[in-house]
């Protein structure tokens, strides 16, 4: 066996996943002819085809998704063997790469990092946060923590983390000016602020005596940022549904009202997503106990 295979199979689950060699080349810091040779060389190595190149296009064969989904377990297999091996009798150590939206990013995992450092010094964390979803498996990300369980692929794990509940705010400023609130049926006449991400979400639940009811609300302002949202929020331009995390402390001090609490404004899951043999990971297992436990305050 070529005694380069690892490295081999490195660089084609980052040619797979990226979708290019240049994407590649730039996510693993080499040459593209550097991508391309190795490239040729696992598949001499095979006797099969893995890709099918064109000057402008590279496609992945039918054999080159099977080396892919076995490749991309051994190599996680290998990580983890190796990081066990040096866990024996020692503190969590390594990098840890997480994927999140950049509201659970920025509201949920970055506040929680510095309570985790201090208990984990030897643990580096990468974070990678967007509102676009980066697909697992992949050998570059550990954790992606999503408010979906939905699994792209069967080697994939999904764990439930906790659950956070929403809110409906308005500011002083906007209820002086356009009237109190104080039934959910009245938002319905309120100018409203609503979150968009290929779609317009200007359909608000809400639960009352076990009762479902639904919302449609009018959009004055839309924005695929809930910290915009919360932005506009405060500035008096409109009514805004967001989670209770983002705005605990400005309800504490009156820069936003609680609209309608006698209603359940429903609650989103946080949960885990991880490939399956990082399970014993000791550095994931560190962060998804200290995340748990620090989300589920919030």
């Amino acid at each position: 066996m070529d005694k380069d295979l690892i490295a081999l199979l490195r660089v084609f689950c980052a040619v797979a996943e990226a979708g290019s060699l240049s994407a590649a080349a730039d996510r693993l810091d080499v040459q593209p002819p550097a991508i391309s040779k190795s490239l040729a060389r696992l598949e001499t190595l095979l006797g099969k085809r893995l890709f099918n190149r064109t000057t402008r296009a590279i496609e992945i064969t039918e054999v080159g998704r099977y080396v892919y989904a076995e490749g991309l377990k051994q190599l996680l297999a290998l990580e983890a063997l190796v990081e066990n091996v040096g866990a024996f009798d020692q503190a969590p150590a390594g990098t840890l790469t997480i994927t999140a939206s950049s509201t659970i990013g920025e509201y949920l995992i970055a506040p929680s990092l510095a309570d985790f450092a201090r208990q984990f010094p030897q643990i580096a964390v990468n974070l990678l946060f967007s509102n676009t979803m980066l697909r697992l498996p992949s050998q570059n990300i550990d954790i992606a923590i999503r408010s979906s369980q939905a699994l792209e692929d069967s080697t994939l794990t999904s764990r439930k983390l906790f659950e956070v509940a929403r809110v409906v705010v308005a500011s002083p400023t906007y209820l002086e000016r356009a009237g109190t609130l104080q039934e959910p049926e009245e938002i319905t006449h309120h100018a409203c602020l609503n979150f968009r991400h290929r779609e317009l979400y200007d359909q608000w639940d809400y639960v009352r005596d076990n009762i479902h009811h639904e919302l449609a609300t009018r959009t004055t302002y839309s924005a695929n940022s809930y910290a915009t949202l919360k932005t506009l929020c405060l500035t008096g331009l409109g009514v805004a549904r967001l989670f209770e995390y983002q705005v605990k402390e400005e309800l504490k001090r009156g820069e936003l009202v609680a609209i309608a609490r006698h209603v359940d404004w429903g609650r989103q899951s946080i949960h885990a997503v991880y490939h399956g043999r990082l399970a014993d990971s000791p550095k994931v297992q560190a962060f998804l106990t200290h995340f748990c436990a620090q989300g589920g305050q919030n």
